[in-house]
């Protein structure tokens, strides 16, 4: 099953009002949201992946996000649009905790990366920026948001890209972007808007990466109970926006 027939397939879950005309493209943009279908239980999403080899295995990492919704989201009038996490409360401690198992699986990927790959250069850059955080820091609701807005503003001296380069670099060099579940890129980006997420969601397809499927997991439980991260060169700051 190549992209095109997957897409239409995926897409005649909805009903004849989502198929599109005979001879139309499929893009991944045409699933945007495609996740969404299957609130808030996730019943019937198995059947996205039985075409897909090793489905299961992306089946398996999926699962998860409907079993964080809060099904009393649902009874109203208007519903989620994303998988919004934040139902479970988490200590400082545990926050804390997650991010260091972060850092240190980012570590384990990055060290992964031969000398000769085409990505060395940003992970050894990002391997030396990860080296150099010192500490995480657990911020009160509403301050992540104000860093955020200083990065934007290019006025934090010490704000970071170079770990997001590295982890979007690596893992796009290591995906087929002509196997079918490529199609449901967007669909996944649109569970939270968020890479990272997606790559977690996604991690099967990563050629030669299976020893680290782990590492973003931390990232997806802080994701889970409703928090975000911010990275400058020597602290990874974790809270809620």
């Amino acid at each position: 099953m190549d992209q095109q027939e997957y897409g239409r397939y995926c897409l005649a879950m909805g009903g004849e009002e989502f198929m599109p005309e005979d001879g139309e493209q499929l893009e991944a943009e045409h699933l945007y949201g495609f996740f969404q279908w299957f609130m808030p239980s996730g019943a019937g999403v198995e059947r996205v992946f039985e075409p897909i080899p090793e489905g299961q295995l992306f089946l398996n990492r999926l699962r998860p996000i409907y079993v964080m919704l809060n099904p009393e989201d649902f009874t109203g009038e208007y519903v989620p649009g994303y998988f919004n996490g934040g139902y479970e409360v988490a200590s400082e401690e545990t926050l804390r905790k997650l991010g260091l198992e972060l850092i240190v699986g980012l570590k384990s990927l990055f060290s992964m990366v031969p000398e000769d790959d085409e990505s060395a250069d940003i992970t050894k850059e990002a391997l030396q920026e990860l080296a150099c955080v010192q500490e995480v820091v657990v911020l009160p609701q509403g301050e992540l948001g104000k860093l955020e807005q200083r990065a934007i503003q290019g006025t934090d001296e010490e704000d970071s890209e170079a770990i997001y380069e590295a982890l979007g670099d690596l893992l796009s060099s290591r995906r087929d972007y002509d196997e079918a579940i490529e199609i449901l890129s967007e669909a996944y980006y649109s569970i939270a808007c968020d890479y990272w997420v997606a790559y977690y969601l996604q991690w099967p397809r990563y050629e030669g990466l299976q020893e680290a499927e782990n590492c973003l997991y931390p990232y997806f439980e802080l994701y889970r109970y409703g928090y975000n991260l911010h990275w400058t060169q020597t602290k990874l700051f974790i809270g809620k926006r």
